[in-house]
């Protein structure tokens, strides 16, 4: 495409070219040739008035010899004529072998305008010439005419070589910018293949690559709006794949079912929770009916349908296992006022009542823990209504106080749920091989930071770096942070030790740490929800007594074995028996 548009700037360039030397064969030489036999005539005819001045047209002697010695003075054939049109002299032939020259177009058209001129073919001569004829008056009678000739094969010559002196200059005007243009045409078409690749590049996701024109004026300027323009482009689409990505992860973990269904029926989207929940692999595609044979689900649908408005709904799945489930249905608008789907989010409800029983079991415990700093919030935050608010000095220090008892509510409301969801077995082990080198690696990474605030070191004991462990990940190392988070807590200096070691042909996960220790009495309780050896302490650094409840779950969930040994004073060892 690029040649094909370069070669019709070329053939343009030719056609003018060929266009402007034909216009100068066809019209400039045409009125040059006009020109230069006007002043040719104008001039002949002012030298035959000259020439009559000495020629008597009465005389019958034959004028022959003066013709030929005025052709010599002015270059041109002389014939003298007289009133009936014989020949009295003639420069080139004895005039009186010479007829009549009565009837010449010539000497006929000057007898009317006192001038008369023709070209033709010399009858006598045998070549072109141009004739101009002047009639001679005297005495108010008619006396002859004197005829000037010349040849027009010189004229022709000079008028050839003016057109080829036009036409050169002409193609010479023309080559010198053909020249320049065909080096700039080279120059922008190089410019423009340039730019064409850069193009290609950037179609085919190239956006690392940079196009570089210095020096090429307009181009420079096209090249650096194109490398920002490919900057940009990148940023958004490499945004806009984040998006994506981070929007199909969010669908795939989520724990509830999602499905998406158009207004036919038809379910377009389904994440992995709602495979699992309806045990098919395939759900994207089929009639909603076919997955949710439920009668309720299906008026909640036509509900929506109708009021356009989102709705909910208790229902009972007759699945493998009968399951209670909180069905929300949202209708969603790709265009304002044109309905599109339907995003149905299935919520298991099933757990529910053993949850409410495991609760009441541990009420009182957790009133226990929540009064403290609810009681904390309380009363600062009527302080603070009380006008203490209004006191810059202690309102800060008030304020800090309630944030620092409510992040501890928080941590402790987040710990109490884990746990309930591991006892009600809601939290399923899902086991790979797992390279426990780099599961050590990213836990210990979590607390480099806050470990170098106490100036404590993290070593890692390995015997090699490959070695693989079967297990849930994301449990591993919710056991490994709880377990390294309390050795960071309580060790004021030394370092700690992570690491993989044997012991009576078992592996096993250690950690070790230089901390306070734990005294022996209160070993065996290590593991209960809410106990801590030194409760003020644990509150102090932020601990809720659930931590290692929590990790003695995971690991008894694993099919594992946890053992504890401290010594007050010296330190704590944790060891996780996994084979």
């Amino acid at each position: 495409m690029k040649r094909h548009i370069f070669r019709r700037i070329f053939l343009l360039y030719f056609i003018v070219l060929l266009l402007s030397v034909i216009f100068i064969e066809f019209y400039i030489t045409g009125v040059v040739r006009e020109s230069y036999l006007n002043n040719l005539k104008d001039s002949l005819s002012i030298q035959a008035s000259l020439i009559s001045d000495n020629i008597s047209f009465n005389s019958r002697d034959r004028l022959d010899d003066l013709c030929r010695r005025i052709r010599q003075k002015t270059g041109a054939r002389v014939t003298v004529i007289d009133a009936s049109g014989r020949v009295l002299g003639d420069s080139d032939k004895d005039s009186s072998q010479m007829g009549s020259h009565a009837d010449r177009a010539e000497i006929q058209q000057s007898l009317v305008s006192q001038t008369g001129w023709s070209i033709r073919q010399s009858e006598t001569l045998q070549y072109q010439l141009l004739y101009v004829a002047k009639k001679i008056v005297r005495d108010e009678k008619l006396a002859g005419f004197i005829r000037l000739a010349v040849p027009l094969n010189d004229i022709n010559k000079s008028i050839n070589i003016l057109r080829l002196k036009i036409d050169l200059a002409v193609i010479l005007l023309f080559l010198v910018p053909g020249i320049i243009l065909i080096w700039q045409t080279v120059r922008i078409r190089n410019f423009v293949n340039r730019i064409s690749n850069y193009a290609g590049a950037l179609a085919h996701g190239l956006f690392r690559k940079k196009l570089y024109l210095e020096g090429a004026g307009e181009f420079t300027e096209l090249a650096h709006d194109l490398n920002h323009m490919a900057s940009e482009l990148e940023s958004t689409i490499t945004k806009r794949d984040e998006e994506t990505n981070r929007l199909n992860v969010i669908l795939r973990s989520i724990p509830d079912a999602l499905l998406l269904i158009n207004t036919e029926g038809v379910i377009d989207l389904s994440n992995n929770a709602a495979r699992e929940l309806f045990g098919s692999r395939q759900l994207d595609g089929r009639p909603f009916i076919e997955v949710v044979r439920n009668p309720e689900f299906m008026s909640l649908i036509e509900s929506v349908k109708q009021n356009r408005t989102p709705g909910s709904a208790e229902v009972i799945l007759a699945l493998a296992e009968e399951k209670y489930m909180t069905v929300r249905i949202s209708p969603l608008f790709y265009e304002v006022g044109k309905l599109a789907a339907f995003v149905t989010i299935f919520h298991d409800t099933t757990h529910l009542k053993k949850l409410e029983r495991m609760r009441k079991d541990f009420v009182a415990n957790v009133s226990h823990e929540m009064k403290t700093p609810v009681t904390a919030i309380k009363g600062f935050a009527e302080t603070l209504l009380d006008g203490a608010l209004y006191d810059k000095e202690n309102a800060e220090k008030f304020l800090n106080t309630i944030k620092s008892h409510s992040e501890r509510l928080n941590r402790l409301v987040e710990d109490l749920l884990t746990l309930s969801r591991i006892e009600l077995g809601v939290i399923k082990m899902d086991k790979t091989g797992l390279n426990i080198g780099e599961i050590i690696e990213n836990v210990t990474g979590t607390f480099v930071v806050q470990a170098a605030e106490k100036n404590l070191t993290i070593r890692k004991s390995l015997e090699s770096d490959d070695m693989i462990i079967d297990a849930d990940r994301h449990r591993l190392e919710q056991i490994l942070l709880n377990i390294i988070d309390n050795a960071v807590k309580f060790t004021e200096s030394g370092d700690i030790e992570i690491g993989i070691a044997q012991e009576d042909g078992r592996n096993y996960i250690f950690v070790k740490d230089t901390g306070i220790g734990i005294p022996g009495k209160y070993l065996p309780r290590l593991g209960e929800r809410f106990f801590r050896v030194d409760p003020s302490r644990s509150r102090e650094l932020g601990g809720t007594g659930l931590g290692l409840a929590i990790v003695k779950h995971l690991v008894k969930a694993h099919g594992w074995e946890m053992k504890i040994r401290s010594e007050e004073g010296k330190g704590t060892v944790v060891k996780i028996y996994y084979s």
